[in-house]
């Protein structure tokens, strides 16, 4: 049994046996607990090294009972506990039995169009609700998409901005270099360490890049050409795209609330 593994079962107790490891996610690892006796499991995410070390893992739990109030939705995978293991902090939430939109592109590539909008639009869906109670993802990507059975779920929603709340030391940036993949950034994002806590305009930025990737096979590069122009689409769902990745920030939809209605709105035969 590893260090790390060790040190889990230790912090999580009696209540909950480390029964395994899985993929990790970026710098998180990943471990599946079994609760005792009643067998139901529990999703373990490790922070990176560097981020545990500034992170106040008392004040990150009270940020993530507030979120765990806020998203009630069953489209949300909400956080239930923290703590920290020897020297690194850990976040969990209840275990999802299915696969990521990650894996789902890595075996397929491009989507069909159907299935893009049909994920697409329950992603804005648990959005819209997420943005109603005032929390922006911050970390939206497809490893944090769910495809469960017959639902698509979000997961860690609003954790970049509560691990940012909960530093100790240096930048709030630190957390977004630790946690976020930089192709579902804003350039705004990207560029500025200091930037303010992420909001819905960032969160529908990384829904385009999200359409773009499962329609193409890949996010947008800057000098790549619009989704439209690449793949046969209907035109109010290129235009939905381009609006979500438009480079200022005013060009964007306002919330999720607004493109799920352009979505769901939208003429098939347009």
């Amino acid at each position: 049994m590893s260090e790390l593994r060790f040190a889990l079962g230790e912090a999580l107790g009696s209540v909950y046996m480390v029964e395994r490891e899985v993929r990790p996610v970026g710098g998180c690892r990943l471990f599946v607990a079994l609760e005792l006796p009643a067998g139901a499991e529990l999703l373990v995410k490790v922070l990176p090294g560097e981020l545990s070390l500034v992170v106040d893992a008392a004040r990150f739990a009270r940020h993530l009972l507030l979120l765990a109030d806020r998203l009630g939705d069953p489209s949300l995978v909400a956080p239930m506990t923290c703590g920290r293991a020897g020297s690194f902090v850990y976040h969990t939430r209840r275990f999802v039995e299915g696969t990521t939109l990650r894996a789902l592109l890595a075996r397929h590539g491009e989507l069909p169009l159907h299935r893009a909008v049909e994920i697409l639009r329950s992603v804005l869906a648990a959005l819209a609700h997420a943005h109603a109670n005032k929390v922006a993802h911050g970390d939206l990507k497809p490893e944090n998409v769910l495809l469960a059975e017959r639902q698509v779920l979000v997961v860690d929603t609003g954790i970049v901005d509560a691990a940012a709340q909960s530093l100790v030391a240096g930048p709030a940036g630190a957390v977004q270099a630790a946690l976020c993949a930089p192709a579902y950034l804003t350039s705004e994002r990207r560029g500025d360490a200091d930037a303010p806590g992420p909001g819905p305009g960032d969160d529908l930025f990384a829904v385009g890049v999200l359409a773009h990737e499962m329609l193409t096979g890949q996010p947008p590069a800057p000098e790549s050409e619009a989704l439209d122009e690449v793949r046969t689409v209907p035109s109010w769902f290129g235009e939905l795209i381009r609006r979500c990745l438009a480079t200022d920030p005013a060009g964007r939809w306002g919330d999720a609330a607004a493109a799920l209605a352009t979505l769901s709105g939208g003429n098939w035969g347009g």
